[in-house]
């Protein structure tokens, strides 16, 4: 369990509640995509232009986010980020053109990519036990995912499209509100927060050349997880089943929620250099086993993949907080997310081409494998690096980084 003061409770309930709002606006468009697309006349085409320009923004944002971050404290940005992202969504449900509407995603996307490196970034230098709370941050991310569904289907069923913009533009704003009135992480909650020792991978003696094989981890990451998004569920419904399709791919993305969550308890416990090499080795046969196999295997495979590429993520962030000086912890943030979520979204394109090049999802996740396996051999030189450093190893249990 997480053992915490009451102000670093409170850091890491409100940047979990507002990742999940985060990430249930992102896959929004997604689930609305065929209502959105009759009422416009657009085709999956246009469709998926317009989705384009929102995800580049979504990862375009990390870059200002993280300069802020490091000049005007994460607390000012989360509020200008959820406050943002709920006006857009307004902007979003009143679009009477597909212009309007893709200038609104662009700009919901710009605000919504505020969040990452402000919010970790608030987590990883206020609270002490960090591996578990950006495990348990991760969890609440990955179960907004799971329900976006269910929750925006309804509405638009209920009422319409429209509808669950401005429901989720409310709940967005009503949080960007609150959080103005409690302001975590403010001067005087710090001071609740015990500053920790130096961890041992802070004393390599250049943090350049790890850093910089982090990035790399983070780009090679987010090739793999921006095509398997666009088109797991696809898969699962064509080689799996198409009657219970949706469902399997629900459960498949749960098991997100349950990587995060096992990759921050283990963060607690072992040195991050261990482990990264370690969950990205394991990518590499699950996509395997998703390309070549169907039915019950494909499900198993699919599942342990979606555990496997969430719960590095933990890990990966922890790294990110001890090689980088604490002054520039924001902008570091910016860098990875910009990294992930932006230069990353080619991977769908990529992954686009294998499946009309084959006419088969197949094809996707075989030709996807190669990634994973070059992310491993990365997280191998940098746990060479790690280990060749005087004494690093003698920690056996990996606190958190020190208060920043």
């Amino acid at each position: 369990m997480l053992s915490v003061s009451p102000a670093e409770r409170r850091i890491v309930l409100y940047t979990s509640a507002a990742h999940s709002l985060i990430h249930i606006l992102e896959w929004t468009y997604a689930a609305l995509l065929i209502k959105i697309g009759d009422e416009f006349g657009l085709g999956f085409f246009a469709l998926g232009a317009l989705g384009n320009v929102f995800a580049y923004t979504f990862g375009f944002g990390a870059l200002p986010s993280g300069f802020l971050t490091d000049r005007l404290g994460s607390p000012r940005v989360l509020y200008v980020c959820l406050l943002g992202s709920g006006l857009s969504a307004v902007l979003v449900g009143i679009s009477q053109t597909s212009v309007m509407l893709g200038i609104a995603l662009a700009l919901m996307g710009l605000m919504m990519g505020l969040y990452h490196p402000a919010g970790i970034a608030l987590i990883a230098q206020r609270v002490r036990q960090r591996g578990m709370a950006l495990g348990l941050h991760g969890v609440s991310g990955n179960l907004g995912i799971a329900i976006t569904p269910l929750l925006v289907g309804g509405l638009a069923f209920a009422f319409d499209w429209r509808a669950a913009y401005f429901f989720l533009a409310a709940l967005t704003v009503a949080l960007g509100l609150f959080l103005r009135a409690v302001s975590p992480g403010s001067e005087p909650e710090r001071a609740e927060v015990v500053p920790m020792p130096a961890q041992p991978s802070q004393r390599v003696s250049s943090p350049l050349m790890p850093l910089i094989l982090i990035y790399c981890i983070f780009v090679l990451n987010g090739f793999v997880y921006s095509a398997s998004r666009t088109f797991l569920p696809t898969h699962i419904s064509s080689e799996g089943s198409e009657a219970i399709g949706d469902f399997l791919a629900t459960l498949a993305l749960l098991m997100g929620a349950v990587g995060q969550y096992i990759g921050g308890s283990l963060s607690q416990r072992f040195p991050l250099e261990r482990l990264a090499p370690l969950m990205a080795v394991m990518v590499v046969p699950c996509l395997i086993g998703m390309g070549t196999t169907s039915g019950a295997l494909l499900v198993v495979a699919s599942g342990a993949f979606v555990l496997f590429i969430f719960g590095s993520q933990p890990i990966y962030t922890g790294l990110i907080a001890d090689y980088t000086p604490g002054p520039l912890l924001g902008r570091s943030y910016g860098i990875s997310f910009f990294a992930t979520f932006g230069l990353a979204s080619v991977g769908s394109t990529y992954a686009g081409f294998f499946a009309d090049r084959w006419d088969s999802t197949s094809a996707v996740f075989v030709a996807l494998a190669p990634f994973a396996a070059v992310a491993f051999l990365l997280g191998i030189s940098l746990w060479l690096i790690w280990r060749r450093q005087p004494g690093p190893q003698d920690t056996a249990q990996r606190q958190p980084s020190p208060s920043l």
